[in-house]
């Protein structure tokens, strides 16, 4: 009988190939014959699941913000009311811990510079920007809504601290892992977020 094949399952897989490449060469070293051969396809095989190399990144793209979606949608269903320390465990999925997120971080970081002159991955990378800034809005209103934040705060404002804390944390641990290690960044975000909290005697 002839191997039935996931087509969503080996299109998963081959973009995770290219996050490899991505992250061992950098994106300017991508091409589909390089993908091709790291997947263990051929490259006419591999033109089944992607008719173009723009599609191919594309779907990169996507991918990444897809596991990082599951990842934070795990932690969401496991707390049972909002709570400082379950919006802690949220943040925190949201940055690079471990190997896995951080590889995740790099492929996303390279797409958003190659983006800066394609229009394809532009859009994606622009639409991702503001659902990320409605989901910083979102959890800082309702930590608002149970009186847990301090009063008076803009909480678009902070709202886009919160998102440029993450972006910066981020990029600082792929440029300087030793200096902003995960415990690093999780001491600063910590911090950050116990100067929005509000104290029993505010």
């Amino acid at each position: 009988m002839p191997k039935i094949v996931d087509y969503a399952a080996e299109r998963a897989r081959i973009a995770e190939a290219a996050w490899r490449l991505i992250q061992k060469e950098g994106i300017e070293r991508v091409s589909v014959r390089k993908v091709a051969k790291e997947a263990g396809v051929s490259a006419g095989a591999l033109q089944h699941y992607f008719r173009s190399q723009d599609e191919l990144l594309g779907f990169a793209m996507r991918l990444v913000i897809e596991r990082v979606e599951q990842r934070f949608d795990a932690v969401n269903e496991q707390l049972d009311e909002v709570s400082v320390s379950g919006a802690k465990s949220l943040l925190f999925g949201l940055l690079p811990l471990d190997q896995e997120r951080l590889i995740e971080a790099e492929v996303w970081m390279s797409l958003c510079v190659k983006a800066l002159h394609h229009d394809g991955l532009f859009s994606i990378s622009q639409s991702v920007h503001k659902a990320m800034q409605e989901l910083m809005v979102l959890l800082l209103q309702q930590l608002a809504a149970e009186r847990l934040l301090k009063r008076g705060l803009d909480l678009a404002s902070e709202a886009v601290k919160l998102h440029l804390l993450l972006d910066g944390l981020t990029i600082q641990h792929m440029m300087q892992p030793a200096v902003m290690t995960p415990e690093q960044m999780q001491r600063i975000m910590n911090q950050h977020l116990d100067e929005l909290i509000s104290r029993t005697d505010d």
